[in-house]
């Protein structure tokens, strides 16, 4: 009987070397958080400071601020012009493949290498990337898919700007043999050209609301 009680008496739990009280608890949750942010505000100082003058910070506020109010409406106007492409593309049934933008950056990238250059350091030294290359040759072809058929050079017109340029193509220049760059020389203009005209069309028939002034 007694070896019997011996096994069902429970044992004895490992009590804590110590104990917080409330109190305790909630500064140490605080300091605890306290870390955490100074630590979250360290790692990522970089959204919040653009730069450190004689210990004097230079907001990330400040600088989009400036940078607002240099080129801000420029960059919106741009952002609704892209946007406006892209849904008059839609709205058209116009789809520009991969592989289509990736034959086009390959053709700049021979022209660049022919230069004695590559495309990478070129779009460096002009703050670019190739995603925002590849954006950029995304719209120009939807807007030559969408313009195309509007524009047409004729051989009189080529002739005519061939003659009115000899100085510039030199006296070995042959005719035949650049015809054709001068053609889509004259077509790129002209895209241009109906593009502005294009744009203010659509523009005058969607709704744009501007929130920011700059």
């Amino acid at each position: 009987m007694a070896e019997n009680e011996k096994k069902d008496k429970p044992k004895d739990k490992l009590k804590p070397a110590f104990k917080l009280d409330e109190k305790s608890k909630k500064i140490l949750i605080v300091f605890l958080a306290f870390l955490i942010l100074a630590f979250l505000l360290f790692y990522f100082k970089q959204l919040f400071v653009a730069a450190v003058v004689n210990n004097k910070p230079i907001t990330r506020f400040t600088l989009d601020r400036e940078l607002e109010k240099q080129g801000g409406q420029q960059v919106l106007e741009s952002l609704v012009t892209k946007s406006l492409i892209l849904q008059e593309a839609k709205n058209q049934g116009v789809i520009i493949t991969q592989k289509e933008i990736d034959e086009k950056i390959s053709e700049i990238e021979k022209q660049v290498e022919s230069q004695g250059s590559d495309l990478d350091t070129l779009l460096l030294t002009q703050g670019q990337t190739r995603k925002s290359l590849e954006e950029q040759i995304k719209i120009e072809l939807i807007i030559g898919e969408i313009l195309n058929d509007e524009i047409t050079i004729s051989d009189e017109e080529v002739q005519e700007y061939y003659e009115e340029n000899k100085e510039y193509y030199g006296e070995e220049a042959n005719f035949e043999e650049i015809k054709e760059s001068i053609r889509e020389e004259l077509r790129q203009t002209k895209l241009s050209e109906r593009f502005q005209l294009w744009l203010e069309e659509v523009k005058q028939k969607a709704k744009i609301y501007y929130f920011l002034k700059f």
